[in-house]
């Protein structure tokens, strides 16, 4: 029957010669060997999968030659039929190439790789193939343990056509610190997935360099909240006043926590303008917003934010007001008595009757602070 099979292998209907290589890898006849590796070149993805599992039914010492010559194939079908063909095979000369199959863009390649190399008998023999093998068996955290040798392994990943893939071994790199790294996670903090973009963020953490800095500072412009709170949180743990104008920009903000990031990064510059940049933040609708700034502008010191603090302990927040009465004893602990405190004085009296029960009580125990002290 393999003269028949091969003219069915001569028709245009490429279901029909899938039909004809199934038929004659059944058979098993050695004679057909040619007929089917003719039809690895076939332009068909399915009728050189079919080829490639006709092959693998014949088990002769060509067979693994021809299967092995297939491992590069541009179709991942047919990448993965051919891994499984050799696993079937046995022969110990697809070892090396099965392994290089470790690091292939495709989950269903790397399985049927994996299962070919259990079959073979295969173990890793580097702390790299170790790594290799726990990404490619989807244990990316799992490759972490091998070190610097799981940095090939994990950036080979960042291109991974599932974006949880990607993000997956971004967070395994924020575990890693090697420059090889560095490179492709700057491409992956301009991925289409917001949560690579934010994973690549952090795993840059560790590296200083302009470079990085530079992409990072980018990124505030991000259309997604989490990417720029991601980029600024990684920032502010540089503690660099030459950041201080980029981060001034995110107190407006529409995401309060990048606000709020914000202005704990400022609040260590001991700066008059920052202090007062930070002042219209009193009137912050997130009161953790407020109270951060009151923080700030007591680390920061100095008579100007004397006033706006007055004004903030009648915030409807009691952690507010208290933050704010610890930063100006922190500016100056004879506060109640300064000119600034008592042009608050005057401003109090205007809102007093605007406030609700709670915060009248307390303006009440501002106002005697302040009076005894007035002209």
């Amino acid at each position: 029957m393999v003269w028949w099979n091969g003219l069915r292998l001569k028709s245009k209907d490429p279901e029909a010669r899938c039909k004809a290589l199934a038929s004659l890898g059944a058979d098993g006849d050695p004679e057909a060997m040619e007929l089917l590796a003719g039809c690895l070149a076939d332009p068909d993805p399915r009728v050189r999968g079919a080829a490639v599992r006709a092959i693998g039914g014949i088990k002769v010492e060509k067979s693994a030659e021809l299967i092995i010559g297939v491992l590069q194939d541009q179709s991942e079908e047919v990448r993965e039929a051919a891994a499984a063909a050799l696993g079937e095979l046995g022969d110990e000369r697809a070892i090396r190439p099965l392994a290089g199959l470790l690091r292939d863009s495709s989950d269903g390649v790397r399985g049927s790789a994996v299962s070919a190399l259990r079959n073979l008998g295969w173990k890793p023999q580097t702390s790299e193939e170790q790594a290799q093998l726990h990404v490619a068996r989807g244990n990316v955290r799992g490759a972490v343990f091998a070190g610097e040798a799981a940095v090939n392994a994990l950036v080979n990943d960042l291109t991974h056509d599932t974006s949880f893939k990607r993000r997956a071994a971004a967070e395994a790199l924020q575990d890693v610190n090697d420059p090889r790294a560095t490179q492709p996670l700057l491409a992956a903090v301009e991925d289409e997935d917001a949560n690579v973009r934010v994973s690549a963020i952090h795993a840059l953490g560790k590296d200083g360099s302009g470079e990085v800095t530079v992409r990072l500072l980018r990124l505030f412009g991000d259309a997604d909240p989490r990417v720029r709170l991601a980029a600024a949180q990684v920032l502010a743990k540089r503690a660099d006043p030459a950041l201080a104008p980029e981060f001034l920009g995110l107190l407006m903000d529409q995401n309060f926590e990048l606000r709020l990031t914000a202005v704990q990064f400022l609040g260590k510059i001991s700066d008059p303008l920052i202090a007062e940049a930070l002042l219209p933040l009193l009137s912050d609708p997130d009161n953790d917003v407020r109270q951060a700034v009151t923080q700030s502008l007591g680390a920061i010191g100095g008579p100007a934010a004397i006033e706006a603090l007055v004004l903030a302990l009648t915030d409807d927040e009691s952690v507010v007001r208290r933050s704010a009465e610890a930063a100006l004893e922190r500016i100056d602990a004879k506060w109640a008595s300064s000119e600034a405190a008592q042009r608050a004085n005057v401003r109090l009296d205007a809102l007093l009757d605007r406030r609700p029960p709670w915060v009248r009580a307390s303006m009440m125990q501002v106002l005697a602070k302040l009076r005894p002290s007035s002209p």
